[in-house]
């Protein structure tokens, strides 16, 4: 980008039309499904510049495109929060003699893709004019999601917000009982939400639905039980089998039976119990799907609970470690707070990329040496940062929390007087503990950083001291943050979570670093990219 600097943008914005259902009566069973959708929708482009563009189809982009915008984001480097920061700003169009005035009022674009592009013309000497780049030149700045229009008196201002922010706003979707009865709950759970599970956890309390004849949900899936618990013993009731209708005919007294189905995971007990009930189990999802590893659990319910289109999804998804969460319904979720249920304290972050799309990025420094290279003939300024609390001086030790217990129980008269010591310990604590530890931090800083147990999804102890080995590795060393300041033609497709090398003048970068991309801000009438790197 040697010439003027110029930015596109694309804008979807959704015309809903209206659905009519017009059958003639006979001419369809009784309770049949439809065919027809029920929303219905015509998308359109809306195209603007800042500068004016005609890409090489012959496409206008006028220039609309009036204040300029500016785009910050990092990753938030706390163990616990596996967020990203950011700070989108806004898109402002002009609207000369009400033209977009239409579009405002019949179409949609909240949570609608935007593209925001850069490029720069060439000079054609011997014309002496100024020659658009073909769309294949420009570099993508931001592809997210807009915001509801904000309509000014000689503009209209879009706000911007990169695809992860379909998490903040947007509920997990989850049924409700109707207080019917039998699987609708009775009046006592009347209007609450279902439980759902997804994957494995450990002494999570179902919810009761039926008082008078003891049936418990513990998911609004399919799923197994794989231990029944009355105050924490596990003898005390027998198992009975599977059927396909707990209504059918109840269990013996003592024991309990369990039914499983795409409508849910259901347990009935025989008798009434002394002691609070709790259960071991595996959730699958509504529609028959059964990972059973974090990472693929996560992806399978941003696609099928939180109802994320799928091709937002990039990067590599693959994990072998076994986990599990529960919810059981008594209070509403967020997107956002699932996604912190799952990655919390793996030193995971679920990153936008500039192409709008989301990847899992592992917090770590490479083995190898990347291939961008900086140096001081390519960085127009350089800066340190402060890092994260917690971070510096080094923690000396890393707790990581595994096979969580979904109900702290207390002692004494609340527990079955048969409970193993084993398992009374359990249900008292909510985490079990891997730690890493570094004797050699402790004794070099007079007082060394040391963080609180980190809980995670993870239910096995071998994983969760990878986690903390991998915690230790990156942390166990003292790290700096650096402000780096490059031209935009350097900067191109470098990302979040980037290796880099940098070379340059400034404590421990003489000889040469590598550093990890955690932060990237833009400004749109400034042809430089500053980035945060952690070295």
């Amino acid at each position: 980008m040697n010439g003027p600097l110029f930015h596109t943008v694309e804008i979807d914005a959704e015309r809903p039309l209206a659905v009519a259902f017009d059958r003639g009566y006979g001419t369809r069973a009784a309770g049949t499904l439809t065919l027809l959708p029920f929303r219905r929708s015509i998308i359109d482009t809306l195209r603007l510049s800042d500068g004016g563009y005609v890409d090489e189809h012959g496409t206008p982009y006028p220039p609309l495109l009036t204040d300029a915008f500016s785009i910050d984001r990092r990753l938030d480097l706390s163990p616990a929060s596996p967020s990203v920061r950011e700070s989108w700003g806004a898109i402002t169009l002009a609207n000369p003699d009400g033209r977009y005035d239409a579009l405002i009022r019949d179409r949609v674009i909240d949570r609608m893709p935007i593209r925001i592009k850069a490029g720069s013309r060439t000079h054609d000497q011997a014309r002496q004019i100024d020659l658009d780049p073909p769309g294949s030149a420009l570099t993508p700045v931001f592809s997210g999601l807009g915001s509801p229009w904000q309509p000014d008196r000689l503009g209209v201002q879009i706000a911007l917000r990169e695809v992860s922010g379909w998490l903040d706003e947007i509920m997990m979707p989850v049924g409700s009982y109707a207080g019917s009865g039998r699987f609708g709950g009775d009046s006592n759970v009347k209007g609450r939400s279902m439980p759902r599970l997804r994957g494995t956890a450990l002494n999570l309390t179902p919810v009761l639905i039926d008082t008078v004849n003891l049936v418990y949900q513990i998911s609004d899936g399919p799923g197994s039980v794989t231990a029944l618990y009355e105050g924490g013993f596990a003898g005390g009731i027998a198992y009975a089998g599977s059927v396909a209708d707990l209504y059918g005919a109840p269990p013996a007294p003592g024991t309990w039976q369990m039914q499983s189905s795409s409508s849910g995971l259901f347990v009935r007990l025989g008798t009434k119990p002394v002691y609070a009930i709790t259960v071991d189990a595996v959730g699958n999802f509504p529609s028959g799907a059964a990972p059973r590893t974090l990472l693929p659990l996560l992806r399978q319910m941003l696609i099928e609970d939180l109802t994320m289109p799928g091709h937002w999804l990039s990067g590599s998804w693959e994990d072998t470690r076994e986990a599990g969460w529960y919810w059981d319904g008594s209070q509403a979720v967020t997107g956002r707070q699932v996604v912190n249920a799952w990655l919390s304290g793996l030193g995971i972050r679920l990153v936008p990329s500039h192409e709008g799309t989301l990847a899992p990025v592992a917090l770590q420094m490479p083995g190898a040496a990347p291939d961008r290279r900086f140096t001081s003939d390519h960085v127009t300024a350089l800066a340190g940062l402060t890092l994260d609390a917690g971070l510096a001086p080094p923690p000396y030790r890393w707790r990581i929390g595994y096979a969580h217990n979904h109900t702290l129980q207390q002692g004494g008269s609340g527990l079955h007087p048969r409970i193993t010591a084993e398992r009374q310990s359990f249900v008292l604590q909510e985490d079990r503990v891997a730690s890493w530890y570094l004797p050699a931090i402790k004794l070099r800083y007079r007082q060394s950083s040391d963080l609180p147990v980190i809980p995670t999804a993870l239910v096995n102890e071998p994983d969760a001291h990878g986690v903390a080995d991998a915690h230790g590795a990156l942390w166990g060393t003292e790290r700096h943050l650096w402000s780096v300041t490059l031209p935009r033609s350097l900067a191109g497709g470098i990302d979040l979570g980037q290796a880099l090398r940098l070379v340059l003048p400034a404590p421990g970068l003489r000889e040469g670093a590598t550093g990890l991309v955690v932060g990237e801000q833009i400004r749109s009438a400034e042809a430089t990219v500053t980035l945060t790197v952690l070295v």
